[in-house]
């Protein structure tokens, strides 16, 4: 069955639980920023199709709330598409929750919690072959998955661990906990692979141990309505990695301790260890030698209302090793003023070599208003066809711009203030 992602106001109806005369209604709504740390379900789910499954129908306290998820998922499996709600209580989990194609998952006032000591992500797509000798590292195959939905309401929570897993970092020398990219994909929040239709909205994600969503390889998707809030090494919030395209982010809130977004095309290596990386952070990447270059470039991205504070960047478009950036329409993108940041967009190459003059090219930045950077617009190298405009630094100790090579930029109508 094909899947069809539809961005549409409707209803979503669930069915009552037996002897429960509730029925859910969910209502899409306008939404207004949050800045910060407040959850954020503003937007509520979309519409959706399949049986409704309730996993506290499936609750057994002689069982771990992850055996009694994996119940759930089992009893459901048979349908070709399924509705799993977590509601009554929060959730604590030992490993990830795997999703099958067309599934949607609806967290509805609850927190789902990985316990201390876990080194997973909290969802993943079913789609990866694990390694039983390589756990962490690539997987053996990885096929085709689609039509993933992740949508909270009345409050839903998404958090790490209050204490992590620690490891031997063998290039560094030292017991550290596996938090940041050098740890490879297993730290992200949600991680989707090769998916075709995906939409996540209305949740707070916290206590993240790098980059809070990542997808690699992903197409179709709709990211909206979150409030993330990041403190370690690399704690970027919504990454779109080498592959992606299609795709919608907007309104996310709170503070982020690297990049809020990114669209990042790096070829990358395929074999890990490598230098201080120990696990790669995208699981698809092994595949990259196989696929034409133009197959892992990023484009056709929109990004709307991001009101964030926090470090390094609020958006920033990356390419490098010859793959290409292209087509990203950037509006509407306000600094809060914590946290320092180099600056609020940047445009760049880096990460290793082989760019090549206009692999950033048809760029649209709009309507940024920077608070916390000391420039609002970075740009390090020769792109094609990228125009700014409205572009206010509010920064009194900042400029408006670092452009390196102005050949193919446009900037109108910006100030400092």
């Amino acid at each position: 069955m094909a899947a069809v992602l539809i961005f549409a106001q409707g209803v979503f109806a669930m069915q009552p639980r037996p002897n429960d005369s509730k029925t859910i209604n969910v209502k899409k709504q306008e939404t207004q920023p949050i800045i910060r740390s407040q959850a954020v379900l503003q937007k509520e789910p979309q519409s959706s199709t399949g049986f409704v499954f309730y996993v506290y129908d499936f609750y057994d306290a002689a069982k771990t709330d992850s055996q009694v998820i994996a119940d759930c998922l089992k009893f459901c499996s048979v349908f070709k598409e399924r509705v799993i709600v977590f509601d009554r209580k929060d959730w604590h989990i030992d490993e990830a929750i795997l999703l099958p194609s067309n599934t949607t998952v609806i967290i509805d006032g609850c927190t789902i919690k990985q316990n201390n000591g876990v080194f997973d992500n909290v969802f993943r797509g079913n789609n990866l072959a694990i390694n039983p000798d390589d756990p962490y590292g690539y997987p053996l195959s990885i096929s085709d998955l689609s039509n993933i939905k992740i949508l909270g309401k009345n409050g839903a929570k998404i958090t790490g661990c209050d204490v992590n897993k620690k490891a031997f970092h063998p290039a560094l020398n030292n017991m550290q906990d596996m938090v940041g990219d050098y740890w490879g994909w297993r730290t992200l929040q949600v991680s989707l692979t090769k998916c075709d239709g995906f939409e996540v909205g209305g949740i707070e994600f916290t206590q993240t141990r790098c980059w809070a969503l990542s997808f690699d390889k992903c197409v179709n998707g709709y990211v909206h309505d979150l409030s993330i809030t990041s403190n370690i090494k690399n704690g970027d919030g919504v990454d779109f990695r080498a592959g992606c395209h299609n795709c919608r982010v907007e309104n996310i809130t709170g503070y982020t301790s690297d990049d809020s977004v990114a669209c990042t095309a790096l070829p990358g290596s395929s074999k890990y260890p490598s230098g201080n990386y120990i696990y790669p952070m995208e699981p698809s990447r092994f595949l990259n030698p196989t696929l034409s270059p133009r197959d892992l470039d990023i484009h056709d991205i929109s990004i709307d209302g991001i009101y964030t504070g926090g470090n390094h960047h609020s958006v920033i478009c990356l390419a490098s090793g010859g793959l290409r950036v292209y087509n990203i329409n950037i509006t509407n993108i306000e600094e809060d003023t914590h946290g320092s940041r180099e600056s609020t967009v940047r445009i760049y190459t880096g990460y290793g070599s082989g760019y090549v003059d206009n692999d950033l090219s048809n760029i649209r930045v709009n309507n940024v208003i920077s608070k916390i950077a000391g420039f609002a617009i970075l740009c390090n190298t020769k792109v094609d066809n990228i125009w700014f405009n409205k572009i206010i630094q509010k920064n009194k100790a900042g400029k408006l711009s670092n452009i390196s090579n102005p050949d193919g930029i446009t900037i109108t109508n910006s100030c400092l203030r």
